[in-house]
């Protein structure tokens, strides 16, 4: 990359994401807008808060260093009174995968899933998600390894979030799984918390579980049994499968997020774009032009100038997905366009495609998908679908970008990439990322 010029796009291969064996995401590519060739690597870990050495046992998800003294102090006391670690049941009956959290993280577990599975054929396998994610799995366990489905909408989880940190609904957590884990003939023989959360930590050991697998990530690490060993620059992908390796399986293959259509769901897909107006004969692209964070948003301005050159230059539809709150960015992104250009041309779904299955349905006609760090993005790109995603600072696409064989990832270099901040006053990773080189993106894939 070095020497190449400001709005000179650079293709190349994201060559620390390959992996041997399997379906893994040696596909991936990255369009990087910069000319920064000297700052440090996007995979090199991040510096840690500043704390005392005899109280750092780990590495905590918190920004606040007072925060994190707090928890390794929590830790350091915990570990002195939990010193003696349990050993995993040789015979594993039953088992809890615990992921109550957002679409693309709920998708990053599914490799864990099969492997879990592939390790232990005969065990009950229950999957705990929030009701949000419950659309993009099937209806037969079947069709998801035999694991069986358990919804929880953890406060501390919802968007936006009602509560902080929410003690009595992980009371009430702990209670569920200890009466699901009766109504399985005991107790859980084992439960792996993916997401690295001290209420979850904490509803299971309080559910009676008999071995407990996690990171401490936000505290309460002295609880688990195991705990896997946290790799800044590696893929949520490998972290969760790791998670299994930390339990004495494996080693395992690395594989893709994989999400399939029904051939009566794709045929319901087409229809549904038909009621809208679509001409399903014609090159669709889809745009996502939400996200859950500012930080991520690429903006209005930018995404109407990519549209206009799309209906300028191919002979494309554009159609706008997005739920309900996608609404003021959807419409932000018209105002700038001209609809007497745009009739016929570009379509908006935004919120009239309620349920997230028929989201995904609609949008597996799409020849390419566009979207910013977002679920959608995510969905399209486990859907086997050719997808650019629209890459801000505040993540490593290393570490959270999608997962598919037709993923390019476009981003722009700054400084203070890696920051992690859902609040920007100046979002130059966004507002520098040149409308041409995500342009040039959409063209080398359709």
């Amino acid at each position: 990359m070095k020497g190449a010029g400001k709005n000179t796009p650079v293709f190349s291969l994201d060559s620390s994401s390959e992996k041997s064996g399997g379906d893994g995401p040696g596909a991936l590519g990255v369009v990087i807008d910069s000319e920064l060739a000297k700052i440090a690597s996007p995979h090199a870990p991040r510096s840690a808060p500043s704390v005392p050495l005899k109280y750092e046992q780990r590495h905590y998800a918190y920004r606040n260093p007072w925060v994190v003294r707090a928890f390794a102090l929590l830790d350091r006391v915990g570990g002195s009174l939990f010193e003696k670690k349990r050993e995993r049941p040789e015979i594993l009956k039953r088992v809890l995968v615990l992921r109550p959290d957002h679409l693309g993280d709920v998708l990053f577990s599914f490799p864990a899933l099969r492997a879990l599975r592939e390790e232990l054929p005969d065990a009950q396998i229950d999957f705990l998600v929030g009701p949000w994610a419950r659309p993009l799995l099937p209806e037969d366990p079947k069709d998801l390894h035999g694991v069986a489905l358990l919804e929880f909408a953890a406060p501390w989880l919802v968007r936006p979030k009602k509560v902080r940190f929410g003690f009595g609904a992980t009371l009430k957590l702990a209670r569920l799984l200890r009466k699901r884990a009766r109504a399985l003939g005991g107790k859980y023989d084992m439960v792996l918390d993916l997401r690295g959360d001290f209420q979850l930590i904490l509803a299971a050991r309080l559910s009676g579980a008999r071995y407990l697998v996690g990171r401490g990530l936000t505290g309460l690490g002295f609880l688990l049994d195991t705990e896997a060993e946290e790799i800044p620059g590696r893929h949520q992908v490998e972290r969760n499968l790791s998670m299994i390796e930390s339990a004495g399986f494996g080693p395992l293959r690395t594989t893709n997020p994989s999400l399939s259509l029904s051939e009566d769901e794709k045929k319901r897909g087409r229809l549904l774009l038909l009621e809208h107006g679509v001409d399903v004969s014609r090159i669709l692209i889809g745009m996502h032009v939400g996200a859950g964070a500012a930080t991520k948003l690429w903006g209005a301005d930018r995404y109407a100038q990519l549209i206009k050159r799309v209906i300028a230059d191919l002979p494309a539809q554009v159609i706008l997905f997005g739920a309900s709150g996608d609404r003021t960015a959807v419409n932000d992104v018209k105002i700038v366009l001209d609809e007497s250009q745009t009739v016929g041309r570009v379509f908006d779904l935004c919120g009239k495609l309620p349920d997230l299955r028929e989201f995904m349905m609609a949008a597996s006609s799409c020849a390419l998908f566009v979207g910013n760090d977002s679920g959608p993005s995510h969905i399209a790109a486990s859907l086997g679908m050719s997808v650019i995603s629209v890459f801000s600072g505040t993540n490593d696409p290393a570490e959270w970008g999608p997962r598919g064989q037709r993923v390019l990832i476009v981003r722009k270099r700054i400084e203070c990439e890696g920051c992690g901040l859902t609040v920007c006053d100046h979002l130059s990773c966004m507002t520098e990322l040149d409308v041409d080189v995500v342009y040039q993106a959409v063209r080398r894939c359709v």
